[in-house]
């Protein structure tokens, strides 16, 4: 089991400057409420039905049940520290509460432009890691500017949820788990159905993109010389069914409780496919859900890069929107695509140590496990 708790980032700098200047989600009035609720089920009802339900929501509204629900929610609202009344609500109903599979119900992706500069896919995936760091310092540091709506500064508090965090499935409703990012420097590359931690400070001293690459290049060659159970296939499977086996895999072995923990404490995941998507179709199922055992569907962000140096992302959505991870791309992008990515050096340090591959022990039951939910991915 994972030892680091949820937890919160201390929210300085530029970041969070507006952040105590936001205003609290506001209760609409039970007269407000009342209506909207009836124009929400008018078209899924009979004329009857609504009438009925019409009727019940007027004697609702009148009675003192109605006035005491209202009373408590305008107190919790007012609670001191509270900011938003509905939030843990909504993120457990809506996200952690809610049991299909996060691939496809509710993880999102993006597909990005060609690289023209680089089409070798370990070369493009070094300098998506490296633009992706700089944006992920910027975030550590608080540097990085709040996104506004025009002269109206937005909500910073999802990116405590970017890097170095992931979702962890359990009955009957899943948690958020975050990790200090400095502690933890290190990304998780997945191929072949494998994974491996790659640490991107050596010596004190970030991974140039010739040294990222170069390491990139020993997985893909140790990745595709061997085969493994493909475990991250679990993650892909019903919430409850993936809870039940994450506690069989964590118990199998003191091993895989660490590698558990190492794979989620990364800054994210990056998955080297060995496909080689061509159509838009094809592109989108490779970046939206894949092989269903390349990656690690719980992680808050995984960059893809197929053997054609096709690339995309795909972000798990409990606990942070589109809003931030747009900009995240749109910032990698922008810096690899126009070649304004800080690459580093060229030379390749010859004491960089090996990249650890994450081996997880798998027993006939999680044999058994992996083999199941790997049938249901496939239907």
């Amino acid at each position: 089991m994972p030892s680091s708790q949820p937890q919160k980032s201390t929210s300085v700098g530029k970041l969070f400057e507006f952040q105590s200047q936001l205003p609290k989600l506001p209760v609409p009035a039970l007269s407000e409420t009342l209506p909207k609720y009836l124009s929400t089920v008018e078209p899924l009802l009979s004329k009857d039905e609504f009438a009925q339900t019409k009727n019940l929501v007027e004697k609702f509204g009148q009675s003192s049940q109605g006035q005491e629900l209202q009373r408590r929610l305008e107190a919790r609202a007012a609670e001191p520290g509270r900011a938003n009344w509905l939030e843990e609500w909504w993120n457990d109903l809506s996200y952690m509460g809610y049991r299909d599979p996060v691939t496809p119900y509710v993880s999102y992706f993006y597909t990005y432009k060609d690289d023209k500069l680089r089409r070798k896919p370990t070369q493009r995936a070094a300098a998506i890691v490296r633009a992706a760091w700089t944006f992920r310092a910027q975030v550590a540091s608080g540097e990085l500017a709040p996104e506004m709506a025009r002269t109206t500064p937005l909500c910073s508090y999802s990116y405590n949820y970017m890097f170095n965090a992931t979702r962890i499935p359990k009955r009957p409703s899943d948690i958020e788990a975050t990790y200090d990012l400095g502690a933890n420097q290190h990304i998780t590359v997945a191929r072949n159905n494998q994974f491996f931690t790659l640490e991107l400070v050596h010596d004190g001293q970030l991974l140039s993109a010739a040294e990222i690459e170069s390491q990139l290049d020993r997985i893909v060659e140790r990745a595709d010389s061997t085969a493994a159970v493909p475990v991250g296939v679990l993650t892909s499977d019903n919430r409850d069914l993936w809870a039940d086996n994450y506690e069989l895999l964590a118990q199998a072995s003191p091993q895989n409780a660490q590698t558990l923990e190492k794979l989620q404490s990364s800054a994210f995941l990056l998955c080297l496919d060995d496909t080689k998507p061509v159509t838009r179709e094809e592109c989108h199922r490779t970046y939206w859900h894949g092989n269903g055992s390349n990656r690690w569907f719980d992680k808050s962000l995984q960059f893809i890069v197929c053997d054609n140096a096709k690339a995309g992302f795909l972000g798990e959505h409990s606990s942070m929107d589109g809003t931030p991870t747009c900009r995240l791309n749109d910032y990698v992008l922008d810096q690899t695509l126009n070649n304004k990515v800080d690459l580093g050096s060229t030379n390749v340090r010859a004491d960089l140590s090996e990249p650890e591959a994450l081996r997880f022990v798998t027993p006939p039951t999680v044999v058994r496990a992996i083999e199941q939910a790997a049938g249901r991915f496939s239907k």
